[in-house]
């Protein structure tokens, strides 16, 4: 717990002054409670003798003041303490954020979807609930003891240490099921992640699911894993349900035993009526605190645990750092060269060997390859997505490791394999982060990626609303749009990796007409497994097992008779057959 608070310092810092006005409020607000017994004793005592009801009358005037102003600081406090935990909750989640958008594919396929999303949630709202009422209980349960003991002592000893009796049975209690807590609290949440993450993927491979006729299989798969949520949500709440009662019972034999006792010292006369009411009244106002005393440690327990899955993601250190001081380009010539570039992602298992080649700057370069023998890796390399060694990748001639990582993606323009449309109007996914887009530049890229007539044919044209990453999109419109977003960011460098693949060959081909008309001067880097694709490209590069292993223009690789000449005869072999 302490390492927790550690931690979290720095947020405790930024709204330390809330934080310490509510320490104050609370120590008002035990001022006025600890003040009202005191005057319900005088009360009581008052009546034995001739009183004066003017007299009775002030000094219940004096507990409903003392009350109301219990009340008033009382909600001071929580608007102090529980504002401050709901501000720190609001920086500690866009801090989440912010590093989730700081890291590379590699540390998302370490950490699944649905696991980050429970450490978003869950796990957030257990550490504000222990920055919240955690810290208010926590220090009002002290500031009670502190101010009421020396009260109670004042009225009687031997009472009070009756009183206190429970208390190192209680410190036992809090120190065995404060552990086991913990331990089961951190359960429930990583079940909950796996959970969430079962939930996720299935929501979004419905169609797949549905395909497969897998939904029996999927059903049974999602009714595991929520059973063992349930019985280790089960075995966590027999722990809580075993630690509130013990608190209670302890608690209770102690009251059970002042009654006893200072009922008779009454009746002695050792002590007024008035002072046992006070005293009763004081052993009120330290039960609460003791009772919740439970719930305050399950709470830091339960924080602290949610916290350390929240540091996984808060320290995650990036990757690819953001090198906020480094070279930032207002444009960017295009000239490319690796050196002797090797990149694997496993030891010993190289997917890029013995790079040594020259991108011309403003030409078109294109690359095909069998699947799997590097070209995704090489263009995740290009868009700076892995840690290079010093001068194995230079752009215009400087390092790509001396860029500013923003101000280098700035000059990219990128379309995936895997179109990503966001659940917003067509005319917002073509702008995505180019924010000051006029509708006028957004139709042009439009018609440039040959999707504007498609577009106007919508019952909204361009604010027409696209489902979950653009469902009601075809493929190749999805590619369209894609490529709409990517011209209209006027790149240094365009990036088309494998762009075309759900487009027929006509619509590629008016494609590649406007970019050769829209581009001129920029390099352009065209990843395709059809050959046609690339019959016009400045440069083409073979790549096989890493390797560049053939380059040249169209013409020449043809009358070669490599990989490029066999693709392309199997190919044109391929639309003979299906035109027959």
């Amino acid at each position: 717990m302490i390492e927790a608070l550690q931690y979290l310092r720095p947020y405790l810092k930024r709204y330390r002054v809330k934080y310490i006005l509510g320490v104050v409020f609370i120590l008002a607000a035990n001022g006025f409670r600890i003040a009202n017994p005191r005057m319900v004793q005088e009360g009581i005592d008052y009546l034995k003798g001739d009183f004066q009801l003017s007299h009775l009358g002030l000094i219940a005037a004096g507990v409903v003041l003392l009350t109301v102003g219990d009340g008033i600081f009382t909600f001071l406090m929580r608007r102090s303490l529980i504002v401050a935990s709901r501000e720190i909750e609001n920086d500690l989640r866009n801090d989440f954020f912010s590093k989730l958008l700081e890291q590379t594919a590699t540390f998302f396929h370490r950490n699944p979807t649905g696991d980050i999303m429970s450490r978003a949630t869950n796990d957030l709202n257990a550490v504000r609930a222990l920055l919240g009422p955690g810290i208010a209980y926590s220090v009002n349960t002290l500031f009670a003891f502190f101010f009421v003991i020396p009260m109670m002592v004042g009225i009687s000893p031997s009472l009070t240490l009756y009183a206190l009796l429970p208390i190192p049975v209680v410190a036992v209690l809090v120190n065995r099921f404060g552990k086991i807590i913990y331990k089961r609290f951190n359960r429930i949440q990583e079940q909950l992640a796996v959970l969430s993450n079962r939930a996720q993927e299935n929501i979004s491979g419905v169609t797949t699911i549905r395909w497969m006729a897998a939904e029996q299989e999927e059903k049974s798969l999602f009714r595991e894993a929520n059973r063992e949520y349930m019985e280790r949500n089960i075995d966590y709440a027999k722990v809580q349900a075993a630690f509130h009662p013990s608190l209670q019972m302890t608690i209770g034999f102690s009251t059970v035993v002042i009654i006893w006792i200072g009922g008779a010292q009454v009746i002695s006369g050792g002590i007024s009526l008035g002072q046992f009411t006070a005293f009763l009244m004081y052993t009120g106002i330290l039960s609460w605190p003791a009772i919740a005393l439970g719930w305050v440690i399950g709470t830091f327990q339960q924080g602290a645990a949610a916290l350390n899955r929240m540091r996984k993601i808060l320290e995650a250190v990036p990757e690819i750092p953001a090198n906020p001081e480094g070279y930032a380009p207002e444009r960017i010539e295009g000239d490319i060269a690796f050196r002797n570039l090797n990149f694997s992602y496993l030891p010993g298992q190289p997917v890029l060997q013995d790079l040594n080649l020259n991108l011309p700057p403003r030409s078109t370069v294109g690359l095909i390859g069998p699947t799997g023998c590097g070209k995704s890796t090489f263009i995740r390399l290009l868009m700076h997505q892995h840690t290079l060694p010093t001068g194995a990748l230079l752009i215009d001639g400087r390092d790509i490791n001396d860029f500013q990582l923003q101000a280098l993606r700035r000059r990219i323009g990128y379309v995936p394999q895997e179109t990503f449309l966001f659940s917003d109007t067509i005319a917002n996914n073509i702008a995505y982060g180019v924010p000051d887009a006029t509708r006028e530049k957004i139709e042009w890229a439009a018609r440039m990626a040959d999707i504007h007539e498609q577009i106007v044919e919508f019952p909204d044209g361009y604010d027409a609303m696209l489902g979950e990453k653009g469902i009601n999109l075809s493929g190749g419109q999805k590619q369209r749009v894609s490529i709409a977003r990517a011209l209209l960011r006027e790149p240094d460098i365009l990036i088309l990796d494998d762009a075309f693949s759900a487009l027929d060959t006509n619509t590629e081909h008016r494609i590649l007409e406007n970019l050769r008309e829209v581009l001129p001067g920029r390099t352009v880097i065209l990843v395709s497994h059809r050959v046609s694709t690339l019959q016009e490209a400045d440069l083409v590069l073979v790549m096989e097992d890493g390797r560049i292993t053939d380059s040249g223009r169209h013409e020449a690789l043809i009358a070669r008779e490599g990989l490029y000449a066999w693709t392309h005869q199997r190919q044109l072999l391929e639309a003979e057959l299906a035109e027959s």
